[in-house]
């Protein structure tokens, strides 16, 4: 779970032009939520998105993750825990590389790595061939082609790819990210999983063992070695506590009507794929209401409605406006966001 707690920004404090940009916002994000953000300029969205990322420190507040005190932790450490995909599609992925090669750098998220020690495995690049074909664009047949030659739209599905990707943490990274955001005692924690990689290794072990006993042909060895690395992959899988969070700064908003339909239709397929956490920033009223269980509104800094389940389902575009005239006082909602 997402929580902020009291989140206070600043901008320019101190000075004549200064500005409150997050005031005193609580808000809490459950597992799975889909959560669409709207409200006027200046309300405070980006900025919310910019703290939770780390890219912009809160002036006091906390942030948790999963009760885990994130309020300090560097942006390039939190990357493993959060995908984001940005407003300009320019800016997600690097145009002077391949598609693949942009798919690499992403997949490899949270890893250590140098520039030299990029490679591919066979199975890595059939991932990544299924992936962008998932996105229905035409594009698994250009995987070397440059990203700077892509539109808008293909620029910004790949993006979303880019965000959402994750490999297996290592085996270090599951076990001290199980034991610092477990709900248990610690060092019980350690110890459980500790033993339970004991375990999931043993078991392996013993399988392949027993699968170089039978007379088995190199194509049916082949079949039972993927069984048993799948029943390994899901021991292991058990203690990973950390999916991602994604989070959409109105990634649809620089495409034209028809490719913005067709980003937000992939956007939402990758979401109940993966049963992701995300939070959408939107500038319009239609897709905030379209997509999404849950519903926030801001203004001036904080949370003004907060909407969800059925009475999300029931909302209009006319009562949503009628809401946020009653919630936002003095701020303006674009026309485009009304006329969608």
């Amino acid at each position: 779970m997402l929580e902020l707690k009291n989140i206070v920004k600043y901008f320019n404090k101190g000075t004549p032009s200064e500005t409150i940009a997050i005031n005193h916002l609580n808000l809490q994000i459950k597992p799975g939520d889909f959560v669409t953000v709207i409200g006027g300029n200046g309300a405070g969205k980006s900025t919310l998105l910019n703290i939770i990322a780390g890219s912009v420190e809160a002036d006091s507040g906390l942030i948790l993750l999963n009760d885990v005190d994130m309020s300090f932790v560097n942006e390039h450490k939190r990357a493993p825990y959060f995908g984001r995909v940005f407003q300009d599609p320019m800016s997600g992925t690097c145009a002077d590389m391949s598609i693949i090669e942009n798919l690499t750098i992403a997949y490899g998220r949270g890893r250590p790595r140098t520039i030299f020690k990029w490679f591919l495995q066979r199975k890595d690049m059939d991932y990544f061939t299924q992936q962008v074909k998932s996105l229905d664009l035409g594009l698994e047949n250009r995987l070397n082609e440059k990203v700077g030659l892509l539109s808008g739209g293909q620029r910004q599905a790949i993006t979303l790819l880019m965000a959402t990707m994750r490999q297996r943490p290592s085996e270090k990274v599951i076990k001290r990210d199980y034991v610092r955001f477990c709900e248990t005692d610690k060092a019980h924690a350690k110890e459980a999983v500790n033993l339970a990689f004991l375990e999931a290794k043993k078991a392996k072990k013993d399988s392949i063992k027993e699968l170089k006993q039978k007379g088995l042909s190199k194509a049916e060895r082949q079949v039972e070695l993927e069984k048993i690395n799948t029943a390994y992959e899901k021991a292991i899988s058990e203690y990973d506590l950390t999916k991602q969070i994604l989070l959409l700064d109105e990634h649809t908003a620089a495409l034209d009507p028809k490719t913005a339909s067709k980003v937000l239709e992939i956007t939402e397929k990758i979401v109940d794929e993966h049963q992701l956490t995300t939070i959408m920033i939107t500038h319009n009223m239609k897709d905030a209401i379209r997509y999404g269980n849950r519903l926030i509104m801001m203004s001036r800094g904080k949370v003004v409605v907060d909407v969800s389940g059925e009475e999300k389902k029931k909302l209009t575009v006319e009562h949503l406006l009628n809401m946020f005239q009653v919630a936002s006082k003095d701020d303006a909602m674009s026309d485009s966001a009304i006329l969608g």
